[in-house]
This record gives structure tokens, sequence and C-alpha cells, in this order.
């Protein structure tokens, strides 16, 4: 059974053709083919038409499971995402999760780069940012009695409540995951639009000040 995850790999060259894409990596000093995501494909196209040197791009490569039925129905496949800090790599060794002082440890791996040669620690799903940064989670679940009618509405948008709320949380807070410092938690707003009415509706549902959101 061939990996879903091919950490600290080498985008070694991509083949965009129609509706086809290839990638072309080297993990673990063995060169592959993998079928690649035609979008993400063409990216990584330009990011190393755009290399100025010889310098390896690397980053992860991951299995993204396509849907079984519908329009976009087809075959899985990969995406290559460069690591923003080119200096990072996976730190197997800490996988142990023997670093009991860390919040995050039960569910964490291990990573190693140039500011952090001892190696840290980051949440499963989630590739550190500039300089090993990311955003921990400090998250805590709310039961909610949600009733029938909410998953009516979000049944004809297509969506489900939990994304729903989670969004709708996201643009009040104005959340942003980023590559560059990507959150634990994965929150991220809907842009400046959806960000002004959603403030719009707290204060005008619950009397608040103008300036409360500062």
């Amino acid at each position: 059974m061939k990996s879903t995850l091919f950490y600290d790999s080498e985008l070694l060259a991509v083949s965009v053709t129609g509706n086809d894409a290839q990638l072309t990596i080297r993990y673990q000093g063995q060169e592959m083919t993998l079928q690649g995501e035609v979008s993400n494909a063409t990216s990584c196209q330009k990011r190393l038409q755009e290399q100025t040197d010889d310098t390896p791009l690397i980053g992860l490569a991951c299995l993204i499971p396509r849907k079984s039925s519908g329009p976009s129905r087809g075959k899985n496949g990969y995406r290559f995402d460069p690591y923003v800090d080119q200096t990072l790599r996976r730190a197997f060794d800490l996988d142990v999760y023997e670093f009991s002082r860390e919040t995050h440890n039960s569910n964490s791996i291990g990573w190693r780069n140039a500011k952090h040669p001892e190696g840290f620690l980051a949440p499963r799903g989630l590739v550190p940012g500039q300089q090993g940064r990311f955003v921990s989670s400090s998250t805590q679940d709310v039961p909610v009695a949600v009733p029938l009618e909410f998953f009516e509405l979000c049944f004809r948008m297509r969506t489900d409540p939990e994304t729903v709320l989670k969004g709708f949380i996201a643009d009040v807070c104005s959340l942003t995951s980023t590559p560059e410092l990507p959150r634990a938690d994965a929150n991220m707003n809907h842009g400046t639009e959806a960000k002004r009415k959603a403030r719009d509706y707290l204060r005008q549902a619950w009397h608040l000040k103008k300036d409360f959101f500062g």
C-alpha cells in the first residue's frame, strides 16, 4: 500500500496536461511519480520555474481523497506543499511523546529546523510556519443543542452546522491561519466583508457599542 504522506520530499518536476497532473518527487533517496491535483500542480510548476538556483524545493506530498460520487468524482490525487521554512524537517525520533511538559504532547509530532536544531513538537496535521512558528489550539468544547431548522438550513447550503458555527466564530474574532503562521485549530475567517457583517450582527443582537471590537 502506497504511503499517503511524504514528509521532507524534494519536488523534482511537474507535468500538467489538460486534466491530468504528475508530480515527480524524491523521498528518502528514492525517486517516484505521483498522480497530482491540477490546480496544485500548476502552482508547483510555477514555483519551480521561479527557482533561481539548484536548491531543491522541500515540502510535504499528501494524498487528498476525492469524492466517490458527484461531479467531482475521480481518482485520488496528491498535492505538494513546500515548507515555508525550507530548513524544516520531520524529527521522527521525537514522536515517542515523552514530553510531559508540553500541553499538546499526546497528539503531536516532532520537527527540527535551523532555529530549533534540538527539535520541537507541533500538533499532528499541521506543518509549522516561518521559523517553526504556529498558534497552539486553545479551543474548548461547548455543547450546543442545534435545532432541526438550522440543520435544514445548513443542508440547503451543502454544509453542516459545525462548519457554519466555526466560520462565524472565526469571522467575529478575525482568526487567521496562514502558511507562515498556521493555527492548530485551523480556524480561518471569510474575508473583510464577512468579518464586518458578523460583528455588525453581534452589535445589533446584543446592543453592543460601536467601538466594542476596537
